[in-house]
């Protein structure tokens, strides 16, 4: 299980770059009750800290989702190795401006331009040009639509359908912080 565990934090931390893993489904209940499924993309992976981050506009509606309520899974798919990882945990926002700073400065200027848009996301437009960012000439504009969030881990379900049979094991945090895993049937 040790060996597995890591495998699937190596997998993760794969996803902070290029990979498979990169883009995960994100499961929130909305704030009328119902599920909310939407893509984020994975921006780092703490196998140490058993947490994942993604940044997002704070002025989107998963923000409110996650302030109402903090939990959120999150569900990722590598086609060619035949693996499902899906993860549960808690949501926080990053208060610490260095941190965001840091972030925000290691993003390429493409991710940024998201931020920067003058129309809340999902907001009712007449035409797609009204959501247009502006040019950027001041590289801070549309910092302060920017958010943090960090994922603290406390449920891993991994799934490989490469093999006969099937293998599935799922992982929980402990009372103590540490994980523990089983193996579970498919």
């Amino acid at each position: 299980m040790k060996d597995l565990f890591k495998s699937i934090w190596d997998s993760l931390r794969a996803g902070a770059g290029r990979s498979p893993f990169s883009v995960l489904q994100a499961a929130t209940v909305g704030v009328d009750g119902n599920p909310k499924v939407r893509t984020i993309v994975l921006r780092d992976a703490n196998d140490e800290l058993a947490r994942l981050s993604f940044h997002t506009d704070i002025r989107s509606e998963k923000v409110r989702e996650l302030r109402a309520r903090p939990a959120i899974s999150m569900h990722g798919y590598d086609a060619e190795r035949l693996v499902q990882i899906r993860v549960e945990g808690i949501a926080s926002f990053v208060t610490d401006e260095a941190e965001k700073l840091a972030v925000w400065n290691s993003s390429r200027p493409r991710t940024l331009i998201l931020y920067r848009s003058p129309v809340v996301s999902g907001s009712v437009i007449d035409d797609p040009a009204q959501a247009a960012a502006p040019d950027a000439a001041d590289p801070m504009l549309g910092y302060e639509n920017f958010c943090l969030v960090h994922v603290s881990v406390r449920h891993i379900d991994y799934l490989d359908l490469s093999n006969e049979p099937h293998h599935r094991a799922q992982f929980h945090v402990r009372d103590d912080g540490a994980f523990q895993g089983q193996w579970v049937a498919p």
